[in-house]
């Protein structure tokens, strides 16, 4: 993922992670990438510019989420956390962090299939919260597998240091336009 200060996953996902490959896996020292990559993603993360969501969601606008990118690859959304998003602890509502990690997973499913404004429904999905988010919250989605209908998806989490906040897994039901 976009933030990974581990080496943990199964495969190459994208140029965020480049140095995390299947060979990975048999690797069980956890290296830490050093701090200027970390800074720099950061950085580069930062100076991105929303762009426009192809489906009008009033939650998620009422909410100032914003859509950093959707491709086949991935999806990017990035929320700049107010006092109205957090719980009676000051730190971000679990809602809010549900929210964001759904979200991104049903924009994963539309840029892994090409139909931006497709309507995708959630039929499962399931969170782990790993500790509080502070300040600036970014999620990153990703499609494991796709069907013609259903698609698996998983998510994360983080904030603008690249702390893990949340994982998530979700399976998500492509829906035929209404007429």
């Amino acid at each position: 993922f976009f933030f990974s200060s581990r080496r943990r996953h199964t495969r190459c996902l994208s140029d965020w992670s480049s140095d995390v490959c299947s060979s990975d896996l048999n690797d069980h020292h956890h290296r830490s990438q050093p701090q200027t990559a970390m800074s720099d993603r950061n950085a580069e993360v930062a100076a991105m510019q929303p762009i426009p969501f192809a489906v009008d969601i009033p939650f998620v606008r009422h909410l100032g989420i914003e859509l950093l990118e959707q491709s086949p690859q991935r999806a990017l959304i990035r929320l700049a956390r107010k006092a109205e998003h957090n719980n009676s602890w000051g730190s971000a509502h679990g809602g809010v962090v549900m929210t964001m990690l759904d979200l991104v997973m049903a924009c994963a499913v539309r840029g892994h299939h090409g139909v931006a404004g497709a309507s995708v429904l959630t039929v499962d999905m399931s969170v782990s919260f790993i500790q509080p988010g502070l300040g600036e919250i970014l999620a990153e989605g990703r499609v494991l597998s796709a069907g013609r209908s259903t698609t698996f998806c998983e998510a994360e989490t983080r904030d603008s240091e690249g702390k893990l906040l949340a994982k998530a897994m979700g399976t998500f039901k492509m829906l035929e336009k209404r007429q």
